[in-house]
């Protein structure tokens, strides 16, 4: 069965509560959405989402955290923060939810613009 798309980030409002930083890549029927910070240029992270229907008819989201980032900050990562990043994530996804894991990634990016 197709893939069709989640709008996980229309139903939390993560695009109008933070416009400068959240984007659907492909527009509203995007299946991945794109989270960028103005304070740390050519870094963005980019949420994929795939749906899975079984044969009963559960669905099954499934989330993938993809990084970009600047070949310097991938040198200057000794702890391998962002090779562990898509790891993390899914460990979030795990604890928190969709929503809030979603939530959670865009304010820890983004909480140099808030302050």
């Amino acid at each position: 069965m197709g893939a069709p798309s989640l709008s996980v980030l229309q139903r939390s409002g993560d695009e109008e509560k933070y416009p400068d930083a959240v984007y659907l890549l492909e527009g509203p029927s995007s299946c991945s959405m794109g989270i960028r910070s103005a304070h740390r240029p050519g870094f963005e992270l980019v949420i994929v989402w795939r749906i899975q229907i079984d044969e009963d008819g559960k669905v099954f989201p499934k989330l993938d955290l993809l990084t970009k980032v600047p070949q310097r900050a991938l040198e200057l990562d000794k702890n391998r923060a962002i090779e562990a990043a898509p790891l993390s994530f899914r460990t979030l996804l795990g604890v928190l939810g969709i929503e809030a894991a979603l939530e959670s990634l865009i304010k820890s990016l983004c909480a140099e613009e808030n302050n």
